[in-house]
């Protein structure tokens, strides 16, 4: 069952990296606009360590701690590695339908 879980969270983190560039490039648009003046996309209690107003460093961090649950197959990691990789989903989903198009 680990190496379907493993490959499904390959391909999901795959995914949150090409989605995630896209969402960096209008970022840095949007910045160019002066119209994103935030610090962090994610806030404090959202789980993350790493802290960035791009959301490279965020799939940086998901995609580490893939290769530490990879090593460890430890039941905790894949729950939190899980929830970030949903969050991701989910902020990458609203600003791709936000500003899409512009």
């Amino acid at each position: 069952m680990s190496d379907a879980v493993n490959q499904q969270l390959i391909e999901n983190i795959s995914i949150i990296l090409k989605k995630s560039l896209a969402a960096d490039a209008t970022l840095a648009d949007l910045r160019e606009k002066k119209m994103a003046k935030f610090d962090n996309i994610f806030t404090a209690d959202a789980g993350f360590n790493v802290k960035a107003n791009t959301f490279q460093p965020y799939v940086e961090e998901v995609a580490d701690e893939l290769l530490s649950w990879q090593q460890s197959k430890d039941q905790s990691s894949l729950i939190a590695l899980v929830k970030k990789i949903e969050q991701l989903f989910t902020v990458l989903g609203n600003f791709e339908q936000t500003y899409s198009g512009q």
